[in-house]
């Protein structure tokens, strides 16, 4: 059944698509998905073909299409990353950043004017969801989509947020580690149990003219479940 639904909502985008955007000569390439109506298809295929369902995400989202020979075959959804993930601070070099606070005269290390630590996570994307259509599954197209997200999708990214992308982070199940493997993402650990909060934030002294984009609270997971955590540095004097 969800996968006779899925066919006809990636009928129904294509039709749009090709209403919408230009031919690509390409055989692969990723299409941002702004228009409202695919948005809305776009969600709805998530939530029938992907293991944690569709994704709305607080602050920054991107939505990509995944366009094979000019056919919608699947997405990609690229957000804010999560403050406080262990593993991926101490990889990539943020732990230094939110250790000895008092030295520097903070009152904690999520507090706002800490912002050699904000500033270098607004620099990290977080990779939320991939997808692909049953029809087009079995082709690699996940994994080749994977490996022009890091040029072409971080660029796209690049232009809509004007902030330059210094890595990438991805939490996950081990369903997933094939496409950040064989794109030459570094699994780091795993998460300690805690998952997103959406209805609060991470730090209370937010900045109302210039709020975080990622200031989302964290919470124990009900399962206490863990995730996989993979990253993929892109520059690391960004981070430094």
């Amino acid at each position: 059944m969800k996968k006779s639904q899925a066919d006809h909502i990636q009928s129904e985008g294509q039709f749009l698509l090709d209403s919408l955007a230009a031919r690509s000569r390409k055989t692969i390439n990723l299409l941002e998905v702004s228009d409202p109506q695919i948005r809305k298809l776009f969600d709805e295929a998530l939530r029938l073909t992907h293991y944690a369902g569709s994704c709305q995400r607080v602050g920054r989202c991107m939505r990509l299409a995944i366009m094979l020979n000019n056919k919608w075959a699947g997405g990609i959804v690229l957000g804010s990353t999560f403050p406080n993930i262990d593993v991926r601070d101490r990889s990539v070099g943020l732990k230094s950043f939110v250790v000895n606070y008092k030295s520097r005269g903070l009152k904690s290390a999520w507090a706002r004017e800490n912002r050699e630590y904000w500033g270098r996570l607004q620099r990290i994307v977080n990779h939320a969801r991939t997808f692909v259509f049953p029809s087009f599954q079995g082709q690699g197209v996940g994994t080749r989509a994977h490996r022009i997200l890091l040029t072409q999708g971080v660029r796209l990214w690049e232009q809509k947020y004007g902030d330059k992308v210094a890595a990438l982070d991805t939490l996950c199940d081990h369903g997933d580690s094939k496409l950040f493997l064989v794109n030459g993402w570094t699994h780091v650990g795993e998460t300690k149990g805690y998952c997103s909060n959406p209805k609060a934030n991470f730090s209370r002294k937010s900045n109302k003219k210039h709020p975080f984009k990622n200031n989302v609270a964290l919470t124990l997971h009900p399962s206490n479940r863990k995730w996989v955590v993979w990253v993929k540095v892109l520059d690391q004097k960004l981070l430094s």
